[in-house]
């Protein structure tokens, strides 16, 4: 059970549970990707690559374990952190305006911001997956408690349960981790262990046949 649900009030109830999209992943996959392309260079280089990969490995947990959105019918909350959390909480019967801001790349891989005023106060949930799902039930909630029909609202959450899409990406990010891991193990190992024993090799097979190379000419 997670920060979220732990922390309903009573007779509250999640209509819907946001999910980060993968493209928040990007940045810190790409942090990981220059770490490990370090590790090709000398001993400065590769402190800074492990340091790089130790960075995009904490961005993903935090994103991952860290960030929570769900709409529930008395409130919108957003959950920030593992250790220290932050908690956002903005009351439905408070909200103003919901909008939605996507990119191109964001309508074609349906992920975006969704945006909900309060008065002066603007927040921002940014790359939401189903964007369009999680501002949709906003505004049925909103409208439900105008009217005060609890039908409406029970409804609300059977839908939402029925109509939520599952998030693959979690999958994708560990194997590209997984990789990562892999590629900068095997780098280490050639660059510090199997190369040096290489030229070691080279050099005493080069004396051999240099002292070979002085006997013959000697005799």
């Amino acid at each position: 059970m997670g920060y979220i649900e732990q922390n309903l009030v009573a007779d509250e109830r999640i209509i819907f549970k946001g999910e980060i999209h993968w493209m928040r992943y990007a940045r810190p996959i790409f942090i990981i990707f220059l770490g490990v392309l370090a590790l090709y260079w000398n001993l400065w280089a590769v402190i800074a690559g492990v340091l790089l990969m130790l960075i995009g490995i904490f961005q993903i947990a935090y994103i991952y374990f860290g960030l929570s959105y769900a709409v529930t019918n008395k409130r919108i909350i957003l959950k920030k952190g593992i250790l220290n959390v932050e908690a956002l909480e903005i009351i439905l019967t408070k909200v103003e305006g919901v909008h939605i801001e996507q990119s191109f790349l964001g309508r074609l891989l349906n992920y975006g911001t969704v945006v909900v005023t309060t008065g002066e106060v603007i927040n921002r949930f940014e790359y939401l997956a189903y964007p369009a799902q999680f501002s949709n039930s906003v505004h049925e909630v909103v409208q439900s408690l105008d009217t005060e029909d609890p039908t409406r609202l029970s409804q609300l959450q059977t839908n939402s349960k029925s109509a939520k899409l599952p998030h693959k990406g979690c999958l994708i990010i560990l194997i590209i981790i997984a990789l990562a891991i892999v590629i900068a193990k095997n780098i280490l190992v050639y660059q510090y262990i199997d190369q040096p024993r290489q030229e070691q090799n080279d050099s005493i097979q080069n004396n051999k046949i240099e002292g070979l190379e002085e006997f013959t000419d000697n005799n």
